[in-house]
Parts: C-alpha cells; sequence; structure tokens
C-alpha cells in the first residue's frame, strides 16, 4: 500500500471514529434525558390526585403535570369522538379511542381523554357504542373520570380521515395530535390528555398503551456506536500493519 493510501484511510477510519463517538455521546445524552423523564413520572404518580372539578380547576398548560393522577368531574361528548386508527393488540387490528370529557359541564374546557383499545378489523371503524356501559340516553348524564395525564405528543397524526361509524361522522387520525384535533373538528381541547385508568375487565374496551416507564433503547445504541467505532479504528490499524509488513525492502527504501 503507497503512502498517499495509507494516509487517506487513516483520514477516513478517523473521521468515521469521531463520527460514531459522537453518535454515542448523543445517544448517552437521550438516554439520560429519557431516565430522567421516567424518574419524574414516577415521583409525580406519588403525588396527591389532582381534583379538576370546573373550568377553573385545568391548569393552561402541563408543565410539571405528565404523570401526575388526576380525576375530572364533567360530561362525556361522545358525539366528538376520535379514532386513533390502526392500533394492533396482540395481534388483532383495531384502533384506541380518544373522548372528549367537558370538565364541569357543558360549558367546561374539554381534557381528550384516551379510553382505551377496541377491536377493528379495518383498523379503521371500531364500534364505539360497545365500549360504554351506559345507554346512549345517557350521553349528557353527568360523569367523573381518573386516569394519569400524558403526553400530547404522541407523533404526527398524519392525513385526517373522516369515516362514518353507525351514521356519525368521527375523525381519525394517525397519532395524537391536539392541533390536528382543533384545526379538523369544534372542539377546542386543552394540552393536556388523560389515560384513562384500566376498564374493566369483560367488555369490549381494552386499556390503553401504558405509559412508558422505561428509559428505552439509547444506551444499547450508544454502545452500538462506541462499538463501532473501535471496530473502525482497529481495523484500519490491523490493516496499515499487515499491508505494512508485506512491503518489499525495496519499497521501503524507495524515496
Amino acid at each position: 500500500m503507497t503512502i498517499n493510501r495509507r494516509i487517506l484511510l487513516c483520514a477516513v477510519a478517523l473521521a468515521l471514529g469521531a463520527l460514531f463517538i459522537r453518535l454515542g455521546f448523543w445517544q448517552l445524552d437521550r438516554h439520560g434525558e429519557r431516565s430522567a423523564g421516567v424518574r419524574a413520572r414516577a415521583e409525580r404518580a406519588d403525588a396527591p390526585r389532582l381534583q379538576w372539578m370546573g373550568p377553573g380547576d385545568v391548569p393552561p398548560d402541563t408543565a410539571g403535570l405528565i404523570g401526575r393522577r388526576a380525576r375530572l368531574a364533567g360530561r362525556w361528548d361522545r358525539a366528538g369522538e376520535v379514532i386513533l386508527r390502526s392500533r394492533t393488540l396482540d395481534g388483532r387490528a383495531g384502533a384506541e379511542v380518544l373522548t372528549p370529557f367537558l370538565v364541569g359541564g357543558d360549558a367546561g374546557q374539554v381534557v381528550m381523554v384516551l379510553r382505551g383499545w377496541l377491536p377493528a378489523p379495518d383498523g379503521l371503524r371500531p364500534d364505539l357504542a360497545s365500549g360504554w356501559t351506559e345507554p346512549p340516553g345517557d350521553a349528557r348524564a353527568s360523569a367523573a373520570v381518573e386516569g394519569v395525564l400524558v403526553s400530547s405528543r404522541d407523533g404526527r397524526g398524519g392525513q385526517p380521515l373522516q369515516t362514518e361509524i353507525a351514521g356519525a361522522q368521527h375523525l381519525a387520525i394517525a397519532g395524537l395530535d391536539l392541533a390536528l384535533i382543533r384545526e379538523q373538528t369544534a372542539l377546542e381541547p386543552t394540552p393536556h390528555v388523560l389515560r384513562a385508568d384500566d376498564p374493566p375487565l369483560g367488555g369490549a374496551l381494552r386499556p390503553a398503551r401504558a405509559l412508558e416507564t422505561d428509559s428505552g433503547p439509547h444506551l444499547s445504541y450508544a454502545i452500538q456506536w462506541f462499538a463501532f467505532a473501535v471496530i473502525g479504528l482497529g481495523g484500519t490499524a490491523i490493516l496499515l500493519r499487515s499491508s505494512g509488513d508485506r512491503t518489499s525492502p525495496s519499497e521501503r527504501k524507495r524515496p
């Protein structure tokens, strides 16, 4: 191997090694941030339960509330239910149901409640009525719901679809996107999302996705990037040494 090629190989190996190490430290930072978030949510879960009984009880933002338990009093807005489409559970196609809850009653602020999962062969049109134990005539009755406040940043809502279920139109989106809900419906939800406690066994409604409780795969990703750096630099060093050993004496003396 000529000197120029050896220099070029060293430069490429060092550049890639520096990149891999930088990516490794970036994943370590992500791991630390996520771990801190998990610890904060665990601490908030032990805090006293929030009681939102009227419009004045609902704070304007979510600062320090993710992971807190809350109890809401008011009424459900079944007509405004939103479908989170294409959500599988145990290998079955279905969708999650996001139902507006009017805190304090008809004039109350709207908090979106992730009530649970329902089967739907097309992942788009679940039987919404099967998710309720109360008859339709009680749709405006007073109610209460308990659960955990979760992040509303579930990803972009994707292409909004209007789907007809039991003669009524409902918005179907791919991810929990409050801005898209405001844009596509007459609802004006607050920035809060409540994951309702698991529904009773035996009904059609199944629990929604649980709140994340681990720090994710970032630590393993960091280890992989550091391993790539070691392999790349180590392999380059071995290659350079072996090519140097194969160089003939005349090539070494050549100016």
